[in-house]
Parts: C-alpha cells; sequence; structure tokens
C-alpha cells in the first residue's frame, strides 16, 4: 500500500513539474491562436488589464519624477503627467493586445528553439516559479510579464524599455 502511494505522490510531483514547464508555451500558443483569429474575448481573458494600466501608469510617474526638470523637459513633463493616464487607458485595450500577439515575434515565442533567433523574436525567461516573462532576443524592447493566476498565466505587465521617457 505504501509503494502505490509512493508512486503516486512521485507520478503528481513529475506531472505537476511538466505543466509548469510546458503551461507558459501552451498559453503562448493559444494567445496567438485567438489573436489570429481576433477572438477578444480569449485573448482578453488571458490579460488583466487593470494591473497592466497600473503598472504602466507607475512606470510613467516613476520616469517623470527623474526626468530633467528645466526648461523644456519641465513642461514635457507637466504634458506628459497629464496626459498619461488617458493614454494609458486608450492604449492597453483587447485590440491592441490582439496585435502584440499576432505578431510573428511573440508567436516564435510559443515555441522552443535554437539560441540563434531572428531579430524581433522574443523568448521566455523564467522569473519565478509562479511568473514569466516574455523577453526580446535582441535584448532591447518592452517585455510582457505573465503571473500564474489560479491555472491560468495572465499578463500583468508590460515593462516599457529604456530608462528615461523625456
Amino acid at each position: 500500500m505504501k509503494r502505490w502511494i509512493i508512486a503516486l505522490a512521485v507520478l503528481l510531483a513529475i506531472a505537476g513539474g511538466g505543466w509548469l514547464w510546458g503551461s507558459p508555451y501552451l498559453t503562448l500558443m493559444a494567445l496567438k491562436k485567438a489573436a489570429d483569429a481576433r477572438d477578444m474575448a480569449a485573448v482578453s481573458a488571458r490579460i488583466d488589464y487593470p494591473a497592466v494600466r497600473a503598472d504602466l501608469k507607475a512606470q510613467l510617474q516613476a520616469r517623470l519624477g527623474n526626468a530633467d526638470k528645466s526648461g523644456l523637459g519641465s513642461i514635457g513633463a507637466a504634458l506628459a503627467e497629464r496626459f498619461g493616464d488617458p493614454l494609458v487607458d486608450a492604449a492597453i485595450t483587447p485590440e491592441a493586445m490582439r496585435v502584440l500577439f499576432a505578431s510573428a515575434g511573440v508567436a516564435q515565442a510559443a515555441r522552443p528553439g535554437p539560441a540563434g533567433a531572428r531579430p524581433g523574436e522574443m523568448r521566455v525567461r523564467r522569473d519565478a516559479l509562479g511568473q514569466f516573462t516574455l523577453v526580446p532576443t535582441s535584448g532591447s524592447g518592452p517585455e510582457v510579464v505573465f503571473e500564474l493566476q489560479g491555472l491560468n498565466w495572465r499578463v500583468t505587465a508590460v515593462r516599457l524599455p529604456g530608462k528615461r521617457l523625456l
């Protein structure tokens, strides 16, 4: 009887590890398929829009706080601060996210492949047990952060490239 319990525990551990390793790729393939089919409901089900918008707004505020406050820099910072939140709200839409996942670069990330990837492609970087990030293989560009919520991976942040906004 004990052997069956141990065998079952080992089998469950292997299955759970396999799911944790493979589920990000399955999620990316599902997002690509939904984006190509223009299935906004399926794309939106994998995106936490309030979290993405809040993260982008926080990034903009942090960058504006570090911007040069003299001359035109302060005018630009004031305008960006005034119009930044509505701009983020207008930019992070189901259609914009569909376009992101319909692009060929993200589609290549859904398949594990050789290190010699083409420019513009993205790869999966494991950040934690319940988090992975799509990063450009070129090293520059926005990063898309996924977090495990329940048994589903959802987009929770889009990290902007570079250090300064203005």
